[in-house]
């Protein structure tokens, strides 16, 4: 849709020039693929929640402007993904390879064609704050840490989950800016599955768990979509099936949309955490089946 409110588009040439036009009002622009598909937006580029007035969008802050690498290698041998690299970049980067069967299954509960992809960022779709953010679960489930810049100067760091507090808020305070994302290390060497559930076969996520088992036996549960924001379940060792069904289904907060009835995401929430771990626990030296199709509602 056409930003027929926004009149200046600001080319930061320094990080302090994107912090003050932060602070003046304006907001974060990446790939854009958020702020043009929705009508009515929140100043950090969100839908704004219903009842919610928000002030006008009158500017927009072009990040690629600040020229940051799409994928660097830490000297830990984890990841750092700018959040300005597009969904499409992550993918095919070298540096991701390993990733690159859950990182695509993941990506793909999106609602979102190829040509998304190639201008969708991945750290646009965490600010974007919405419930059915895949882009969210992926971090999430990595165990990825979100680096942000302050308009002081200063870096801080959270759990990525921790960014996304519900549907189109985030934990940024004004003038901050989502640098990248951290991936741990040892990321590569986990397992992954992914389970999805909408209404209908090509919509938008109803329900999304997600799931990881790192090679010393824990167990990890990502919820997003039928819930307003990241619940993040970890064992020491994987649960019975049955025991990841409760966990999910004990979660206190459904998120309600035409996507989908909380109760119907609390059920079906359920159903996806039970396969996930049956996924995550199949024969040793075989991949899970991370498929984002729908499930058997039983």
């Amino acid at each position: 849709m056409d930003l027929v409110t926004v009149t200046e588009l600001h080319r930061p040439r320094t990080r302090d020039d994107a912090h003050r036009a932060l602070l003046a009002g304006a907001a974060p622009l990446a790939g854009g693929t958020a702020l043009h598909g929705e009508a009515h937006l929140h100043p950090a580029g969100a839908a704004a929640p219903p009842g919610e007035n928000t002030p006008a969008l009158t500017g927009l802050v072009d990040l690629l402007d600040l020229g940051w690498p799409d994928v660097e290698e830490l000297p830990d041998g984890g990841l750092r993904v700018a959040a300005t690299a597009s969904l499409r970049t992550v993918l095919d980067h070298p540096l991701t390879a390993e990733l690159r069967p859950f990182l695509h299954d993941a990506f793909s509960c999106l609602l979102a064609s190829w040509k998304i992809w190639a201008r969708a960022t991945w750290g646009g779709n965490l600010c974007a704050a919405l419930p059915a953010g895949a882009g969210t679960a992926a971090a999430c489930t990595l165990g990825a840490t979100a680096e942000i810049w302050t308009p002081d100067g200063g870096t801080r760091t959270i759990p990525a989950a921790d960014v996304v507090t519900g549907p189109g808020h985030t934990s940024l305070a004004p003038g901050e800016i989502l640098r990248a994302l951290h991936i741990p290390a040892g990321a590569g060497r986990a397992r992954y599955a992914v389970r999805r559930h909408s209404l209908v076969p090509s919509g938008r996520s109803g329900s999304l768990v997600t799931g990881r088992l790192d090679p010393d036996g824990s167990c990890t549960l990502v919820v997003t979509a039928a819930v307003p924001a990241p619940q993040v379940l970890e064992w020491a060792t994987p649960p019975p099936p049955e025991v990841a069904a409760a966990a999910v289904r004990d979660l206190r907060h459904w998120h309600d949309d035409p996507q989908g009835h909380p109760s119907w995401r609390r059920h079906v929430a359920g159903i996806a955490a039970a396969a996930v771990v049956v996924d995550l626990c199949g024969e040793p030296g075989t991949q899970p089946s991370t498929h984002p199709g729908q499930e058997e509602e039983r």
